[in-house]
């Protein structure tokens, strides 16, 4: 009797096993996202900033983000001391990179310049001022705003001076309770910081 009863049970477990290990009993992991920021739309007129009668040599870098933004996941706020890092809504490539590019897009539709180089310079690369970006802040809620922060100077490279500086707050509205409108409205922010750096060019050259 205790040898078919334990027969049964090994039965019984052996096929539960089985069960698992052929998919009968499966868990599911949620796909994940990836995001880019993406620059700006071009603007009906350029700012047309030129020196010497020609277009500006404008070379971007370093920028740094702050390190809580700089990992994988998108950093959303829960409150004035709480953080959330998506879980499956990452960004496609990391921040720093990504806002380096967007702000040399930006500004190279602002302003009337050369292709726009970006630190480090590579091979003779002709820079006349350089800017350099410090990101203290780029996060914001779900369903309401995306906020930036940002430390900014402007340097005429050959002189090694330092031509103006900044700092810019940007709050922008979110269009959607998802991450796609949130990463929209960050590069809206983006774009409004661009602005903000390619008037201040504007007022170095005059």
């Amino acid at each position: 009797m205790k040898d078919r009863l334990f027969s049964c049970f090994i039965g019984v477990t052996l096929g539960v096993l089985g069960m698992i290990s052929g998919g009968c009993v499966t868990g599911t992991t949620a796909p994940s996202r990836f995001y880019v920021l993406s620059a700006m739309p071009d603007p009906s007129e350029q700012m047309r900033v030129l020196t010497e009668n020609r277009c500006l040599a404008i070379g971007i870098g370093p920028v740094e983000v702050a390190q809580y933004l700089d990992r994988p996941q998108i950093v959303t706020r829960v409150g004035p001391n709480e953080l959330k890092l998506g879980e499956y809504d990452k960004w496609a490539e990391p921040l720093k990179d990504t806002v380096t590019r967007v702000l040399a897009e930006n500004l190279s539709n602002l302003l009337c310049t050369d292709p726009i180089a970006v630190f480090p310079w590579r091979g003779a690369a002709r820079v006349d001022y350089r800017v350099e970006v410090e990101v203290l802040l780029l996060d914001g809620k779900l369903g309401g705003e995306a906020s930036l922060a940002a430390r900014w100077a402007i340097f005429h490279e050959e002189r090694r001076l330092m031509l103006l500086n900044g700092k810019s707050h940007i709050n922008e509205p979110t269009d959607g309770q998802d991450y796609k409108a949130f990463v929209s409205a960050q590069s809206r922010a983006l774009g409004a910081l661009s602005k903000e750096i390619a008037e201040g060019i504007q007022t170095v050259l005059q």
